[in-house]
Formats: C-alpha cells, structure tokens, sequence
C-alpha cells in the first residue's frame, strides 16, 4: 500500500473512530461513562498497550540509525509508563510539577531524586523534537510520513489543551461547561490519547514504504533525498 493511501486510510478510520467516541458520550449513563475512560478503564489500559507496542515496533525496525530507533523507543516507553502514572507512583504528585517541588511536606532527598530524573526526561523529548525540527528543516514536510508524525504530534498538544481547559475555565473564569459538553471533552481526550500510538505506528509503517521503494522513488523530489539516518 502506498503512503498516501496508508494515510488516507488513517484519516477515514479517525473519522469513525471521533463518531463513535461521541455516541459513547452521548449514549453511557455518567457512571459507565466514567469507568470507561478512567486511568484504569479499556482506552487507558490500550493506550499503554499501544505505546508499548509502538517501541518494539521501533526497535524491530532496521531502515533508521540505531541511536535513532532506541531514542523514539525509550521515548515510547515513557509515554506509556506516563499512562500508568509512573510519574507520580514513587513520588508524593507529579515530578513534572514545579507544585511539586515547592511544597514544603515533600522530603527534600525524594526531591534531589525526582529532579534529575524529570530533567532526564525533559532532555529526551527535547532531543527528539530538535531531531524532528532539523528534518522539517531538511523539507521532511514533503514526505507522507512526516506529515503523519507531525500531525500525531498536533493531536498530542490539542489534547494536553482539551484536557486542561475546563479545569482553567473554572478555576480562573468561573466558567462550568454543561455536563453534556465535559462527557463529550472527556471521552474525546481520552479516546484520542488512545489512538496516538496507531498514528505513529502508521508513520512508521509509511517510512519504511517509502525506504524500501529506493533511491529511484524519492529522487525526482530534491529536498526530500536528505537521509533520516543521518
């Protein structure tokens, strides 16, 4: 199958799958609706499922670098241990909260831990954004899977704003969005966060098509010969 058509087809099942999020919002009573897109309902335990399977999928791959390819998969894997609340399983709240460390109760040696690891990671997501930056930069924008990947990267920020704005609008606004409006925000974002890792796993897929059909197949298209190896 062609990239193009891989990400049409992407495209067309996120369609059906955004409907049938909204009848699920519409349709469960409050409390099914609740233990549905809970941190530990199906889409939850799917999205770690799917991140994982997205690093072993990385690290099967043989067509990127090495570094490359265990770079993306460690950043997986975090995702998915984000989804499981390992962020904040060994720790007293989030470590990625600056709350976090001002909060005087914490224990000041949990703090001297939690703080170089968060920077670990923080440094991580930054090394993989540089590298993404320097192949848009390199005219990656031309090629169907960078298109992909940069769009599952759009999807991630909208959801990280989906998922904080009624809590903004509340606390800072004093605005309480209809019960019908936060169900449908909720299944949404949680349902959406489910299906990043397919998205990149079809980004994958589509750079692997596009290695495999050759120097021959990306030669007519200047900027697009920059080799994601390098």
């Amino acid at each position: 199958m062609a990239p193009r058509r891989l990400a049409a087809g992407m495209y067309i099942a996120l369609a059906i799958y955004a409907v049938f999020l909204l009848i699920l919002a519409v349709s469960l009573d409050g409390s099914t609706l609740e233990r549905a897109f809970s941190e530990a309902g199906p889409f939850e335990r799917l999205s770690i499922a799917f991140w994982l399977l997205l690093a072993v999928a990385l690290l099967a791959g043989r067509r990127a670098a090495l570094r490359h390819r265990v770079t993306l998969a460690v950043t997986a894997c975090l995702l998915a241990a984000r989804e499981a609340s390992w962020h904040k399983a060994f720790t007293s709240d989030s470590l990625f909260k600056t709350n976090y460390y001002e909060d005087p109760t914490i224990p000041l040696a949990e703090k001297l831990i939690a703080g170089p690891v968060a920077m670990a990671l923080l440094t991580l997501l930054v090394v993989v954004l540089i590298y993404g930056g320097r192949l848009l930069l390199q005219g990656g924008w031309r090629r169907p899977w960078m298109r992909t990947a940069i769009f599952g990267v759009l999807i991630t920020a909208a959801t990280k704003v989906v998922d904080r704005a009624p809590a903004i609008l509340a606390e800072d606004y004093g605005i309480v969005l209809p019960e019908l409006t936060a169900r449908i925000i909720q299944a949404l974002e949680e349902g959406v966060e489910m299906a990043l890792p397919p998205i990149f796993l079809v980004a994958l897929l589509q750079y692997g098509l596009r290695r495999g059909a050759g120097s021959a197949g990306i030669a007519h298209t200047g900027g697009d010969t920059v080799d994601a190896d390098h």
